[in-house]
């Protein structure tokens, strides 16, 4: 039925995709545009010697910088100037044995994001520091270097939470005092293993958003509540459908209601989404990528970051999972059909997808669709200056306090 209502009325359809074709070739054109006039500074963070604050410290300096959102960008915006929503860089960076934190800000950015790292670490010091990324060749791999990485999504919906910091932490014999296992300790012990020549970079792409994300969470609730979901179609959809419908007379379809009984674990996972959509959130994309000179180059350092992010996985929940799409490893096409197990054009496959993902990596850009969303909890849990029981070797610290001069100083 369909194959013949294309078939007898193409010419219908030619219209819209005239005017999807141009529009999505303009809008890439002015994405460029603007995307060639922002302003960036990356700021290093060195930990404070000492620091036993909760996690609740770093949540709230998410909760701060998601100031920068006020609405969504419009469509006039996005179509005539190409702009997009702002976004930070936050990534955590293991070279020659040493664990280095950055974020990646534009400029407008840079005093609010200092500020509200200060509020909560005091001792913290922050420096703008040259992008790391160019003592690195241009293009990779080379002949010197090889690299291997992935970028990262969520095993299921954005609804399900990640496990976060609260689990990390529990109760010492002061109810002041905090014990917690920093899910970080074991990357910067990987890291301290690392020797010249060799990097590691964790790099979580950030931007603030409104409720929406809340909105389609919480038809994931409802559905697990066997409540009515109506689905949402985007422009596209809309414009297809209401052509089909207008042809074939068809009406519209009706969904019967469903009532069910939740069970206990049922209940607890409506209750673990119901505390993360309760939450500021960020849409989020994950890299990690290992490069290293190929004398100096292995891939189980990979595997044993990957293994770390782990940590962060409820079964019953969420957790990361590699985008097969991305990862820079392939059997070919048609494997099944050699005893090897690899297909054809697997060396092609596996340098293309090196080249994106370092691209992607310097670049510092979203994922063009795997992102997902994660909230000011899951945010601090996965990224924050650990405490005094990371032990880990060549780990940077501040040395000595530095204190402001007093206010009315006379200056010559």
């Amino acid at each position: 039925m369909g194959l013949k209502i294309v078939r007898d009325y193409w010419w219908a359809y030619l219209p819209f995709l005239f005017f999807l074709s141009f529009g999505y070739s303009w809008l890439d054109f002015k994405r460029r545009e603007y995307l060639d006039s922002l302003q960036w500074t990356l700021l290093q963070i060195k930990p404070p010697p000492q620091s036993d604050r909760s996690l609740k410290a770093v949540e709230q300096i998410f909760a701060g910088v998601h100031g920068i959102y006020t609405s969504p960008v419009n469509w006039k915006d996005q179509f005539f100037k190409g702009k997009i929503p702002d976004w930070f860089s936050l990534e955590i960076v293991g070279e020659a044995g040493g664990t280095n934190f950055y974020i990646r800000t534009l400029e407008n950015y840079k005093s609010l994001v200092m500020a509200n790292i200060f509020a909560q670490y005091p001792d913290v010091e922050i420096t703008e520091a040259e992008d790391y990324m160019k003592k690195w060749p241009r293009h990779l791999p080379n002949e010197e270097y090889d690299l291997f990485g992935s970028e990262f999504t969520l095993s299921k919906e954005s609804a399900y939470p990640i496990q976060t910091y609260p689990v990390f932490e529990e109760k010492a014999i002061a109810p002041e005092d905090i014990r917690r296992l920093d899910p970080l300790a074991s990357v910067s012990e990987v890291f301290s293993t690392f020797v010249p020549g060799e990097n590691f970079v964790i790099q979580f792409l950030i931007r603030p958003v409104g409720d929406d994300w809340t909105k389609q969470a919480q038809k994931v609730i409802d559905k697990l509540l066997g409540k009515e979901v109506k689905e949402e179609k985007d422009l596209l959809q809309s414009m297809f459908g209401q052509i089909d419908r207008w042809l074939t007379f068809e009406p519209p379809k009706k969904e019967e209601k469903k009532e069910k009984k939740l069970s206990a674990p049922e209940e607890e996972i409506i209750k673990a989404m119901g505390r993360k959509i309760a939450k500021l959130g960020y849409e989020a994309g994950l890299r990690l990528v290992y490069l290293a000179r190929k004398e100096n180059f292995h891939r189980y350092h990979f595997a044993a970051i990957g293994g770390a992010f782990r940590q962060f996985t409820a079964l019953n929940l969420n957790s990361f999972k590699p985008n097969m799409e991305t990862i820079t490893f392939s059997k070919g096409y048609l494997k099944q059909i050699f005893p090897s197990d690899k297909g054809f054009w697997v060396d092609k496959i596996t340098a293309k997808r090196k080249i994106n993902i370092f691209k992607g990596l310097k670049n510092r850009v979203f994922p063009p669709e795997k992102y997902f969303v994660l909230n000011t909890e899951e945010l601090a849990t996965v990224f924050h200056l650990p405490g005094t029981e990371v032990k880990a070797p060549l780990f940077p610290r501040v040395e000595a306090k530095k204190g402001q001069p007093p206010p009315g100083l006379a200056i010559e």
